[in-house]
């Protein structure tokens, strides 16, 4: 069996390496985030307050920050082009009509490129509240790019009653391909980059989509790295609940916790409290001072192995059903944070194994 330690008996086991400079992990990383709606303050889970949009914006701006291009994110993720420190990502989800009426004027006045995962049922639907193909083509000629986020904007995790495995991935193949193909009719769209709905995915889903080409993205926090799982990049969530501009500085600023490897693999257990191991390549700051956090439980204790290499944690108490996040950080000199946050779907029924 291997010796597990706590971190405070450990730490004169930590090699060297955890005490280099953070400088290199600066441009070689961004952050990603996410909204969805603006300005609509009757739906507040989904939606950002525009003045906290602005403010948002404008701590960008003043900060140093640079808001990159979808391009820009690809080529970093696929040939290693080096970024800008301070490098952040705006991605908005659904292509709800307030992206088009509120959030886009204000990314342009900020001359901020942002992209758009759009899912294609609801606006071939013509529903209350999502922009129109037109609108989009406008955004399209001023600089804003669209991608792939399924036709049905159901999560892909979910089995019909009695479906099969190999039926189960056939019909999320095939709602993957119809958007891409209505993208394709209407507009001119980034290939190759998609959003899971819903923020939901497991193993099955990430391989489908390595498989067909795809690099995607979660809703799990964390910034993005060269180190980064491809088949689920993270982004942070931005609501009004967790917008706020001192919550959103601490985020914007972030730097990836260089993980090389997660036990196990799969987000999709039946164990209501899984037990994560993370394997860390090198990373510089106060990575003694590693905390981790459990949704709905707040911290919990980390344990690391003799190497000082790897830990792993647990949830204290049993997990509910549905999705649930371990966020782990690490301060640094500079005052920025290492962050890594793994993604679990516990126990849902539709989800269990098919014969």
């Amino acid at each position: 069996m291997k010796k597990i330690v706590r971190m405070t008996t450990a730490l004169f086991l930590m090699p060297l390496w955890f005490l280099l400079p953070i400088s290199a992990l600066a441009q070689d990383s961004f952050v990603s985030l996410i909204y969805h709606r603006f300005g609509e303050n009757n739906i507040p889970s989904t939606n950002i307050r525009l003045e906290q949009f602005r403010a948002h914006l404008d701590y960008l701006e003043e900060g140093g920050f640079e808001a990159i291009s979808l391009q820009q994110a690809y080529d970093f993720l696929t040939d290693g082009t080096q970024l800008p420190d301070k490098a952040v990502l705006i991605t908005i989800d659904d292509a709800y009509l307030s992206v088009y009426t509120e959030a886009y004027p204000l990314l342009q006045e900020f001359d901020f490129p942002f992209l758009v995962f759009v899912a294609t049922d609801p606006v071939d639907q013509k529903l209350d509240g999502y922009m129109s193909w037109e609108q989009m083509r406008e955004m399209q000629a001023n600089g804003v790019s669209f991608a792939n986020h399924s036709a049905s904007h159901e999560s892909l995790l979910r089995r019909l009653e009695g479906e099969r495995k190999n039926e189960w991935l056939q019909r999320i193949e095939a709602d993957i391909d119809k958007s891409m193909a209505r993208l394709n009719d209407e507009l001119e769209p980034f290939p190759g980059v998609f959003a899971y709905p819903y923020g939901e995915f497991d193993i099955q889903t990430g391989n489908l989509l390595r498989k067909k080409g795809y690099i995607a993205f979660g809703q799990q926090s964390g910034a993005v790295g060269s180190l980064s799982d491809q088949r689920w990049l993270p982004r942070f969530p931005i609501n009004e609940n967790y917008g706020e501009i001192n919550d959103y500085r601490t985020k914007v600023s972030s730097l990836p916790l260089p993980v090389i490897s997660v036990t196990p693999e799969d987000h999709f257990t039946n164990n209501r409290q899984p037990r994560l191991e993370i394997e860390l390549a090198q990373a510089g700051g106060r990575i003694e001072e590693l905390a981790c956090y459990v949704s709905g439980q707040g911290q919990v204790p980390v344990e690391w192995e003799v190497s000082g290499r790897k830990f792993h944690v647990s949830p204290n108490e049993r997990l509910p059903e549905g999705r649930s996040r371990v966020n782990c950080t690490a301060p640094t000199n500079s005052g920025r944070f290492l962050w890594f946050s793994h993604h679990w779907v516990i126990g849902i029924a539709e989800l269990g194994e098919s014969p």
